[in-house]
């Protein structure tokens, strides 16, 4: 009878008023599901209009499988806790943590309809590692631009109906209807698993629950190790080789300068002459008469700093969610710039938008060019666009239009001397300028402002090819025309350009223009922008260095394929040779093989139907994986790429600026004890009257050279401020020095790598090392191998 009694009781407590948050937790459970249910629906919704009723069923009960199976575990263990605790403050802790977290499993959910719809994904760790929220990427911008005030409210909603609906139901005593409906959820998490097998109509990604996609990414490896079982005992692509490019005679005139104009996030298929329809780039169109243009050009990676490390390594990158300049920093690799250098060439590489997205200075400087702009550096009455958000602080951009002013004043300042110039445009960058009298091409406004955009490019490029044949330059000079890399606009479910890699990821436009060497002939050869470099070395008559992995177009020993790869998607990775091209997802083993001929916009997934097909495609895919990878560990070891010659150790190079009260500030330099010289920021603005914005600082970064003569192992920059002089407390008059940068051997020094030589004389101040007193800063330089050997020795 006791037992009897303590079981009625209990009962009783469970259906009564003292079972009331046992009952929100049960409730609550059962609505978090639907609310699942609703957005993985929506998720779905694609594959369930195709599909045949049961087919359907059978889709959402796959796709509810993980989302329902979170939903059961979190809903049984904080119901037994709050069973255990029903009374008291246990009992009220339990329900409350239950609330939040079943707020945050719903967000998840809701967020990821948002992933979805750009990424074609959940949201991962590559991702985020890829949008580097200190110099962030487009991708996390996109998603920003996606949450809408119509969003939120959805959220807001979704997020009263989970707790409000959970604390209203509550009230009823009886527990049938939420312990039934979680009695569905299990059936279906159970029948959903037993269905995995199953082929499926949409891509695994959107059957995937955003919480287990990202705590399965954690660990990392993007899943590629199967890809590469065996050993391929070869560091050669596995491709075909390619048919020979004639390689075009000797012109009458030498081809002195280079010059390469990078549209930046520009496919092939938005280009006229590629297949655009709409008319943005005639100027480009046009120089195709004196050109040679090639139809399956492609990007290995489809984002901006992985093409820096392309364009001006020669290489397909390392396959990594981390840029390789960035990653390795002091890479011994021999860079395009440093060869322009050495064969008599000054440098320069103009970009339009900031430098200081993505350490795009950084990367670029570490190249070896003489010269590196931005919008920064220079005014622009056409316009700068600016763009604030919350994960980027370096989307501002000036009209190209500017750009090209700018790289004309450039190469008249010594006109008869060779040169080789770089320039990205900067308004075709998500979130897209269009500039002034934007046109109305399509009627979706984020598509419209690109074309806009693209429209801007291209008069700026037309403004430059139009200077050089004013000039008499054009004939002397060789022009590579390209996208750095595509960008999608939903053609396979995906937005902007590194979620994939499909056609409007990858697949650029690139042309080489000479009136000299071509006359509007097109090629099919497969190019890679890794093949860039040796193509410009080979028609200026230098040597090509052995390190370089990409090939000259007109090399005999070419391969007809190319890698390319996007790590932050799934790690997708994947190869075109001829028509055939392959994409393996490292991340859920998913593929696709499209015979390009046949279906260029990438329609018919002949994996399915073809599997011995996809087999082959998957082995040679590992090989290609496996070749690269062999590739950048030789490169890595720095026993294969090696200097043309000893990095230039016989000029500092000091980036100033500063603020003036009775003289401008002046520095002075030493080198290992030894006096190099001194300098005068002239340019620097008074504020003797009233105070200066940094913006006017800027505006005044000035970059002095002078002419050291080094020793075999030089140690230590000094940089010493002369003339302080200070009106006084509360008065604005101020002689200060703002050091950016020093350059000397090859290296860029910043403001991590400077230290005061006295307290109290200065300290770092946003991009720059501040000294507001006599006094001065130094740098400990970097010792090559056979100094720092020698130094060990000594010691």
């Amino acid at each position: 009878m006791t037992g009897g009694m303590d079981g009625e009781d209990a009962m009783d407590n469970m259906t009564g008023a003292d079972g009331r948050k046992l009952r929100f937790v049960l409730w609550g459970g059962a609505i978090l599901g639907l609310i699942l249910a609703v957005a993985r629906a929506i998720a779905l919704r694609d594959g369930i209009a195709e599909a045949r009723l049961g087919d359907a069923i059978s889709l959402m009960v796959r796709g509810l499988g993980q989302d329902w199976l979170i939903v059961l575990v979190l809903t049984l263990v904080f119901a037994a806790l709050v069973r255990a605790f029903e009374a008291g403050f246990w009992g009220r802790l339990f329900a409350g943590l239950f609330a939040v977290l079943a707020v945050l499993v719903m967000a998840a959910g809701l967020a990821n309809l948002v992933a979805l719809h750009m990424l074609g994904a959940p949201l991962t760790m590559e991702w985020l590692a890829y949008s580097d929220l200190d110099n962030s990427d487009v991708a996390l911008d996109y998603l920003r631009g996606l949450v809408t005030p119509q969003v939120v409210v959805v959220g807001v909603i979704a997020i009263g109906a989970l707790l409000g609906g959970a604390q209203y139901l509550s009230r009823r005593p009886q527990l049938g209807a939420p312990v039934m409906l979680l009695g569905l959820m299990a059936f279906a998490v159970i029948t959903g698993f037993a269905q995995q097998g199953r082929p499926m109509t949409v891509a695994a990604a959107r059957l995937e629950n955003p919480i287990v996609a990202f705590t399965a990414s954690l660990k990392g490896e993007g899943g590629l190790d199967g890809l590469m079982a065996g050993d391929w005992g070869r560091q050669e692509m596995p491709f075909g080789p390619a048919d020979p490019l004639p390689h075009p005679d000797a012109p009458a005139k030498p081809i002195r300068n280079a010059i390469i104009f990078a549209y930046e996030s520009t496919p092939a298929k938005q280009v006229q002459g590629w297949g655009g329809t709409q008319p943005v780039t005639p100027h480009l169109a046009a120089s195709l008469k004196h050109a040679l243009a090639f139809d399956r050009a492609y990007a290995h990676v489809p984002a901006s700093n992985y093409f820096l490390v392309s364009i001006f390594t020669a290489i397909a990158p390392e396959l990594s969610p981390v840029s390789m300049l960035s990653s390795w920093p002091d890479l011994d690799a021999t860079f395009l710039p440093e060869v322009m250098g050495l064969n008599g060439l000054r440098t320069a590489f103009f970009n339009s938008s900031d430098n200081r997205f993505q350490n795009t200075e950084g990367l670029v400087r570490a190249t070896g060019f003489d010269q590196v702009g931005d919008y920064r550096d220079w005014d622009c009455e056409t316009g700068v666009y600016e763009f604030e958000s919350v994960t980027d602080k370096y989307l501002n951009t000036s009209s190209d239009l500017c750009t090209i002013d700018e790289i004309v004043k450039w190469i008249e300042q010594r006109p008869d001397d060779p040169f080789f110039v770089a320039f990205r445009t900067g308004m075709t960058h998500y979130p897209y300028f269009p500039g002034e009298n934007p046109q109305d091409y399509v009627e979706d406004e984020s598509r419209n402002n690109y074309l806009n955009a693209l429209r801007v490019g291209d008069e700026a490029f037309g403004k430059l090819m139009a200077y050089l044949d004013e000039t008499g330059l054009a004939e002397e000079t060789l022009v590579v025309v390209l996208g750095d890399h595509g960008e999608a606009f939903g053609e396979h479910g995906t937005y902007v350009h590194a979620a994939g890699i499909n056609e409007e990821n990858v697949h650029i436009p690139l042309a080489l223009v000479n009136p000299q060497l071509f006359d509007g002939s097109r090629s099919d050869l497969i190019v890679g922008i890794s093949d860039i470099a040796p193509t410009i070395a080979d028609l200026l008559g230098f040597p090509i260095p052995s390190s370089w992995q990409g090939k000259s177009v007109f090399a005999e020993n070419r391969k007809n394929g190319v890698l390319f790869f996007s790590p932050w998607n799934g790690f997708l990775v994947g190869y075109r040779e001829e028509d055939e091209k392959f994409i393996y997802n490292g991340h859920t083993g998913e593929a696709a093989l499209y015979d390009l001929a046949s279906d260029p916009e990438e329609r018919t997934n002949l994996a399915k139907a073809d599997p011995k097909a996809a087999q082959a495609a998957r082995d040679k895919l590992g090989a290609v994986v496996a070749a690269h990878s062999k590739y950048i560990d030789w490169l890595l070891s720095q026993a294969g790429a090696r200097k043309l010659a000893k990095a230039d150790a016989s000029v500092i190079e000091i980036t100033a600026t500063g603020t003036s009260y009775k003289s401008p500030p002046e520095g002075w330099v030493m080198l290992d004890g030894e006096n190099v010289g001194g300098f005068k920021v002239t340019s620097a603005p008074s504020n003797a009257d009233h105070a200066i914005s940094r913006d006017e600082i800027d505006a005044a970064v000035t970059t002095f050279k002078m002419p050291v003569s080094a020793g075999s192992c030089p140690r230590r920059i000094e940089v010493y401020f002369l003339n302080d002089e200070w009106e006084g407390e509360g008065q604005t008059g101020d002689t200060d020095l703002y050091i950016r940068s020093v350059s000397f051997a090859g290296t860029t020094y910043y403001f991590n790598r400077f230290s005061s030589t006295e307290e109290g004389t200065g300290k770092v101040s946003g991009d720059y090392f501040h000294l507001w007193r006599k006094g001065g800063l130094k740098i400990d330089l970097d010792l090559d191998q056979d100094c720092l050997s020698a130094e060990l020795a000594d010691n």
